[in-house]
């Protein structure tokens, strides 16, 4: 059988050390004290243009010394702490102190964290980890790099970071980004789902689109239609079982093209530029899966259909 021409689009294996989690020492323990596993990553070998993600999950533990090392990058990015539960979707399940500009900034709950370009940051200390949680990188560069950098002392009043702790109201992808109530649940959907996480330069002026949705379980799929974008996007699908966790407990399917990729593995989905994509379905999911996107624009945009 052919191999299809987008197979290489989905990505389901990691680096070989998530980087912002590097510092002086080179062990090869992720965190220690803390169990994790390093999911995936994608970048511009994948895809040309394309930009740095990194996946790592964090199951239990608690670390006793900060990892990593003060850094700058040339590029804006964004990271992410996501744990969650279906009866507290917010809730990070654990506490994570990370230093930003010289400011030492504690979170207990799911955050996303704009770091423009230029700006300090690092250590990061994982003080207790009580839940899965989610640790991602997504940064506007097809290779990651960073600069050492002197941690910041005199911590300025005026944060260059932004830290977000919420989802955006009234958002739905079907709409092309526009602000409007969610669409109708599709016929025959089961899925139970939260959408936890959001950014856009409305919401941070600077900042590019993420955005994450938790789901339970079910079968259905997301409400975007067949659309193209002019920029190249990601699309993602985490499973959060610490036994298991490339395995999704179900399947997931997009389109790419015309070809119909299905995955019952966690899978990072690198779709070009101008390629017509969707629908994206998700196939009697049995565990908890963490889904979400990504991209450079400051908006959410795409041609979507009227239906």
């Amino acid at each position: 059988m052919a191999k299809l021409k987008y197979a290489n689009s989905l990505v389901q294996k990691p680096g070989p050390f998530p980087p912002e989690l590097q510092g002086k020492s080179k062990g090869k323990e992720l965190i220690p004290g803390v169990t994790a596993t390093h999911l995936m990553t994608a970048d511009g070998s994948v895809l040309p243009e394309f930009f740095f993600v990194d996946c790592t999950w964090l199951w239990s533990g608690a670390a006793k010394e900060p990892v990593g090392e003060p850094h700058t990058h040339d590029f804006s990015h964004v990271l992410g702490f996501i744990g969650g539960h279906p009866d507290d979707p917010q809730d990070l399940g654990g506490e994570i102190t990370i230093w930003l500009d010289g400011h030492k900034e504690t979170l207990t709950r799911n955050a996303l964290i704009f770091v423009p370009a230029g700006v300090v940051h690092g250590p990061i200390l994982f003080n207790k980890i009580g839940r899965r949680v989610f640790f991602i990188t997504i940064a506007m560069a097809g290779k990651y790099t960073r600069k050492p950098a002197a941690q910041v002392t005199k911590p300025p009043k005026e944060k260059k970071y932004s830290i977000i702790d919420h989802t955006k109201e009234r958002f739905t992808v079907a709409a092309g980004g526009k602000a409007m109530p969610p669409p109708p649940r599709p016929k025959n959907s089961t899925v139970k789902s939260n959408r936890i996480l959001h950014i856009e330069d409305d919401m941070v002026p600077g900042s590019f689109y993420v955005d994450f949705v938790w789901i339970w379980s079910g079968t259905g799929g997301a409400p975007a239609p067949e659309h193209t974008h002019e920029w190249n996007e990601l699309i993602a699908m985490a499973g959060a079982d610490p036994a298991h966790p490339r395995d999704l407990g179900g399947e997931m399917s997009i389109v790419l093209g015309d070809e119909y990729h299905p995955t019952t593995k966690s899978t990072l989905v690198c779709i070009p530029a101008h390629l017509k994509h969707c629908p994206w379905e998700f196939h009697d999911i049995k565990r908890h899966t963490l889904v979400f996107s990504a991209g450079p624009q400051g908006m959410y945009s795409g041609s979507h259909k009227k239906e």
